[in-house]
């Protein structure tokens, strides 16, 4: 009887039930709960964007206050101090900006100094290349001077060739200041071309023969017929300036060797001969601005002819170094051999 009554009652609500469920206002109740876990959803959203934003601004104020504080360090900073940006954020990138700056200064600091001590050379060095010229400018006057009161003709004529010697080698101190600037110049490019190496060494050597055949020297030249791509008349006078070298600062006869080197068509020539005292060379410094390996200043020249030819060499691409063997000094010229059509 139980059960009969059960069944008796949901025959009867059955069809309430379907009318409910699809009645109006059943759709209306469902609309308001899914409107309110819909706004439920809207305000979590607004409150993770609000979130964000805050963070985002806080991330933004400690950047500008990081940046701000490292901009004042760099704009207040000493030059002449070894001051360094320091960080203590560990914000995205900060510790790699704050080393690549430290990185920068330090180079920086670098070249400063090593700018100070070109410049202190260059000082010195100036100096002495006046020394140079005043010597014999005093002297050249001095015999001018002689000449003036000299009643002897013959006695004469040998004062004014000894103030005429005196200014040559003056002119000869200028003109090597002048080249070394010019060589130093970087908006003077030199035009390269093929060159024929062989007839260029005899004719420098030719030069200067009869200064050999004083020392009593025979130069000797070993080169293969040979064109090389450089500036005829620069390539000339780095010839020149070691050939001139060689007889200053020699002690025997010089050999000049051209030979090919290697697979990348290198010409090397080189300069050798005996120096009479190899421990006062420094073979790195040979090509530095003014340096002279006596220092007692008692052989003639500026300090210049070396440094010219390694200037003149580095704008044509070539390179000039130097060794001692023994007690011979070599210097090495490397030049490009000009590549066939």
């Amino acid at each position: 009887m139980h059960e009969a009554f059960l069944e008796q009652l949901y025959r009867w609500l059955e069809p309430l039930v379907d009318w409910l469920l699809a009645s109006s206002r059943m759709e209306w109740l469902s609309g308001i709960v899914e409107r309110f876990h819909m706004a439920d959803a809207l305000m979590l959203v607004a409150m993770l964007v609000l979130g964000a934003s805050f963070g985002a601004l806080f991330v933004a104020a400690c950047y500008v206050t990081e940046l701000g504080r490292q901009a004042r360090f760099l704009t207040g900073r000493d030059r002449a101090s070894n001051a360094r940006l320091t960080t203590g954020s560990r914000l995205p990138g900060m510790v790699s900006l704050v080393d690549a700056v430290n990185a920068e200064l330090a180079v920086a600091d670098a070249e400063r100094v090593e700018a100070l001590r070109a410049a202190d050379e260059f000082s010195r060095g100036l100096s002495a290349l006046s020394h140079d010229v005043r010597t014999p400018l005093t002297g050249a006057r001095g015999y001018l001077q002689l000449a003036r009161e000299e009643a002897d003709p013959s006695q004469r004529d040998a004062q004014l060739a000894a103030a005429d010697a005196r200014l040559a080698a003056m002119s000869g101190l200028l003109d090597e200041l002048f080249s070394y600037a010019r060589a130093a110049d970087p908006d003077t490019p030199l035009e390269l071309a093929p060159v024929s190496l062989r007839p260029l060494l005899e004719q420098v050597l030719l030069g200067h023969y009869p200064e050999f055949e004083e020392q009593g020297w025979e130069p000797a030249l070993e080169c293969e017929d040979v064109m090389v791509e450089a500036n005829a008349e620069a390539l000339a006078r780095i010839a020149e300036n070691l050939v001139v070298n060689a007889l200053r600062h020699g002690s025997g006869s010089l050999a000049v060797t051209a030979r090919l080197a290697g697979e990348k068509r290198l010409v090397t020539v080189e300069f050798s001969n005996p120096v009479a005292d190899p421990s006062a060379i420094d073979a790195d410094r040979l090509f530095e601005r003014f340096y002279r390996a006596d220092s007692s200043r008692a052989t003639a020249g500026s300090g210049l002819g070396l440094s010219v030819a390694a200037k003149l060499a580095e704008a044509q691409g070539m390179t000039l170094s130097a060794r001692l063997e023994g007690n011979t000094l070599v210097v090495t010229l490397a030049v490009s051999e000009t590549r066939p059509l």
